[in-house]
This record gives C-alpha cells, sequence and structure tokens, in this order.
C-alpha cells in the first residue's frame, strides 16, 4: 500500500480558518458519495488464500465493514473490514487493513474473529496449514510496497456453516495517535447474512479482428467471458461453431484456481483460414457459447461476430463505442460516445440508440441537413455519462445498440461493447498548513478531487 505524504511548512497561520471551513465542505461533499463494496451483511461469495497477501482481494466489492475505536462508531475509523465466503467449502475469509497512518500491533490474542465474546472462530494463535482456521499477518513488504516490514493487517479464514448472524465481532490491536487503540467493529456485533443462494451467471463477448476481408484470409477472434453472478463457476468451457481450438490466454487471478471467480473475466483467442466464398456481404457469421457449472447446475451463454467479405453490405448501421476512462473508482462518472453512420448509400430512419447500463443517452448531434434520417455521409453522435457506486460487475462491461429502417422497410442493427475496470479510489494523505496564496487554489480544487481522493490534514507539530 502506497502512501503518498506531501509536507509544506510555513510559519504563517493566517488561513487555518479558511481551511477549517474548507474541511466541513469537503466532508459534505465526500458524504454524498455513492457507497461502494459488499451488500453487507450478506458478503461476497468466493474464496481467498490465507498467505499475507492479499493480492487476490478486491478493497472494492469485498469491503464489508469499518473497524472503529475501541468498537464505537462515533469515534474515528482505524482498521477496515473485508468478508468473502465460500458455499462449497463453507469457510469464511476475513481481511482486515489498518487504514493510512495507523500500524497493526502483533497481538496474537487481540487480533480475532468471533461470534459474541465467547465463540472463537479464529485468532492470532490458530497457525497457518491450510485448513481452516487459519491466520497469518499482512506486514506492508507483503502488500504494495516496502515500508521497513510494518504490521498493516492480518488475513484469517474460519469455518462456519450459512445462516444469519447478528453477532459477527472482529477485533485488532493497532497503535494510532501515540499509543496502542482497540479497534473493532460497530459495538463489537454486527449483522452477517451468508445465505448460499445467489444465482450462477455467465456473459460471454466476440470481437472479430478483421470485420472485412478478401478471402482467403485467417481470421483472429478475442473472447472476453465474465462472471457477473456471485459464485465461482467450474468446468468453464468456450466454444466457436466454425473456430476450432478456442485457447485460453489469461484472468484466472484472484485467486488462480481454475474456477472463473465472480467479477472475473477470462481472454480466450482463436483463428483460422477462410478460404471463401468471397461474395460481398456477410460471409462468414459464426457464434461463440460459454458454459460454467456451480454445484450441478449450467450456466451459459453466447454471442454472433460477424466478418464481411469484400465491402460492408448495402444498407447497414454500425456504431462504434468509447468511454474516456480504462480504469474508474467508485463516485466518478464516465462518459460514454457513440458514433452511429449508415453503411452503403441508402439514409437510415427511425434511428435509435440504446445502452444497457447507462442512460439518459443524449443527442444526436451532426444530422447536417437536419431531415431526421442518417445520411450515408453523415456521422451522429451521442453521449451518455454514468456514475459508477462501485456495486457493479468488475469490469463493467455493457453494450451499446443501434437500430434504424432502410427506406424500403428493412430494419437494420448493431451493436459494440465497452469495458471499463473498477479500481479502489486512490488515499492520499496530505499533511501541510498551507501558504496564504495557495487558499484559492485550494478550494478552486477540492470539488474536482473530492471523487478520487480522501484528504487528511492535520496541522504540523511544533518541533
Amino acid at each position: 500500500m502506497m502512501r503518498a505524504r506531501v509536507s509544506i511548512r510555513s510559519t504563517l497561520r493566517p488561513v487555518l480558518a479558511a481551511i477549517a471551513a474548507l474541511t466541513l465542505l469537503l466532508a459534505s461533499v465526500m458524504s454524498i458519495l455513492p457507497a461502494y463494496g459488499a451488500i453487507p451483511p450478506e458478503p461476497t461469495y468466493g474464496s481467498a488464500t490465507v498467505d499475507g497477501n492479499y493480492a487476490e482481494w478486491d478493497l472494492t466489492n469485498d469491503f464489508f465493514a469499518d473497524m472503529y475505536r475501541a468498537g464505537d462508531p462515533n469515534k474515528k475509523v482505524e482498521s477496515k473490514l473485508y468478508v468473502r465466503y465460500d458455499c462449497a467449502t463453507q469457510t469464511l475469509y476475513v481481511l482486515v487493513l489498518a487504514v493510512d497512518g495507523v500500524t497493526v500491533l502483533p497481538q496474537a490474542d487481540d487480533a480475532f474473529v468471533k461470534l459474541g465474546n465467547a465463540t472463537k472462530l479464529v485468532d492470532g494463535n490458530s497457525g497457518n496449514n491450510g485448513t481452516p482456521p487459519d491466520f497469518a499477518w499482512i506486514m506492508e513488504a507483503n502488500g504494495l510496497a516496502q515500508v521497513n516490514g510494518t504490521y498493516i493487517g492480518f488475513e484469517a479464514s474460519a469455518s462456519l456453516a450459512p445462516g444469519n448472524y447478528t453477532n459477527l465481532n472482529v477485533h485488532v490491536q493497532v497503535f494510532d495517535d501515540d499509543e496502542s487503540q482497540t479497534s473493532a467493529v460497530a459495538d463489537r456485533a454486527i449483522l452477517l447474512d451468508i445465505l448460499c443462494t445467489p444465482e450462477a451467471d455467465i456473459k460471454v463477448e466476440k470481437s472479430a479482428l478483421e470485420v472485412n476481408i478478401t478471402p482467403p484470409a485467417t481470421l483472429h477472434y478475442e473472447y472476453q467471458v465474465t462472471n457477473p453472478g456471485q459464485i465461482p463457476l467450474t468446468n468453464v468451457t468456450v466454444t466457436d461453431d466454425k473456430c476450432d481450438g478456442v485457447q485460453f490466454k489469461s484472468g484466472d487471478n484472484s485467486p488462480p484456481n481454475g474456477e472463473l471467480d465472480p467479477g472475473e473475466t477470462w481472454l480466450y483467442t482463436c483463428e483460422f483460414l477462410y478460404d471463401g466464398p468471397g461474395r460481398p456481404g456477410e460471409c462468414v457469421v459464426n457464434t461463440v457459447l460459454a458454459k460454467g457449472n456451480y454445484d450441478g447446475v449450467r450456466v451459459d451463454d453466447d454471442h454472433v461476430a460477424v466478418v464481411h467479405c469484400a465491402e460492408p453490405p448495402e444498407g447497414g448501421i454500425q456504431i462504434l463505442k468509447t468511454v474516456n476512462l480504462e480504469h474508474v473508482c467508485p463516485g466518478q462518472t464516465l462518459i460514454y460516445r457513440y458514433e452511429v453512420t449508415a453503411l452503403g448509400d441508402q439514409p437510415l430512419a427511425n434511428v435509435t440508440v440504446s445502452d444497457d447500463t447507462c442512460s439518459p443517452i443524449q443527442g444526436p448531434s451532426g444530422d447536417e441537413n437536419l431531415d431526421s434520417l442518417l445520411d450515408p455521409d453523415e456521422v451522429w453522435i451521442y453521449t451518455c455519462r454514468y456514475t459508477v457506486t462501485g456495486g457493479e460487475p468488475n469490469p463493467l462491461e455493457n453494450r451499446a445498440i443501434a437500430k434504424g429502417v432502410i427506406v424500403d422497410g428493412a430494419s437494420v442493427e448493431d451493436r459494440h461493447p465497452a469495458i471499463v475496470e473498477i479500481v479502489p479510489c486512490v488515499q492520499v494523505e496530505e499533511e501541510f498548513v498551507p501558504e496564504p496564496s495557495s487558499a484559492l487554489l485550494l478550494a478552486g480544487g477540492l470539488a474536482g478531487m473530492a471523487g478520487y481522493a480522501r484528504l487528511r490534514w492535520r496541522r504540523k507539530s511544533r518541533s
């Protein structure tokens, strides 16, 4: 976990009142940002590896609860709780991480997961042999940066049957404000609902890398298989009705277990030589089928790709969808842009653009002769703004669909996907007393930074 720290020293203090006011402004802005993470009291469904390396955890989707000083929700948050549950093995996985500026004290008796105060599920004395209960301390060196081996949290697993629990008690001892502190969930008893009745799901997107060819030609395809459900899938297969030998490339990394975990995207490729015929039009139309299983239940999805020979078909429609960001954190806004054109030499009427995730769509612009027809020499532009909540499947994948009607009455349609990876918001700790000239700059920049960074301001102690 990389910490950014900026120190600006000054002997002048005339802007402290302004800073206090701006701090209140920032607090109010942050309070209205959308929440993100799991949907407590239900955890994320999936597994983890208890090894002191939390790289496989999703700090957005797996977030479960804040942990407060002395377990008092009226006091400061000193650590965060992340929870997963594997329904197949009935194993509870817990990750505790200290917030920036706080370190964890490796006191085995005080690092635990209990039900109430009596039923211990796992603690720092449980060991780590691969069978629950397991426990592992997390040091900064095993996380995202090396900072003298500082303890920053722990991972743990414990056997726990599905059910509704009212007294989940997670506890760790931390060092904050120059002394040892207790950090625990609110009132040392929060709700945990393990239902193990989530729906399995699978989704596949297929892209032909060559859309217009003159046979003979080698066609290349890429496939993205995503689990938008809540439970891991096994025995995942991807087949193409025209391209044999679909190859898995990457994606099994959270953790690498041969299962398509919730939110994971697996990438596949395939290629084959197309000899013909090469008559103009849709000469290669093939379908990919992705399948997965969970507890004897099969789920599947398919997607069609079209390759044209020599030239695009007459009287069609084409949509190209782009997005302004490849990585986004909860609270940020994506701006989608859609470019719609008519294929062939005929105008299109009744043109519509829809998106399965983003609405309302604004536009179009580009109707140069204002005849409400998409002419062959026109490009119509649409836009849509979408604010990420953090509750979406990760990566966030959505499709745009353009439809129109040729003058003779035939309907045409095209679709195009966009994929964005959701990442945790960067937390920046700023420790400074600004110069008077920086007050205006700070005031103007707070609103823009609020959706991306969380700031902590402290007054420097006198040396």
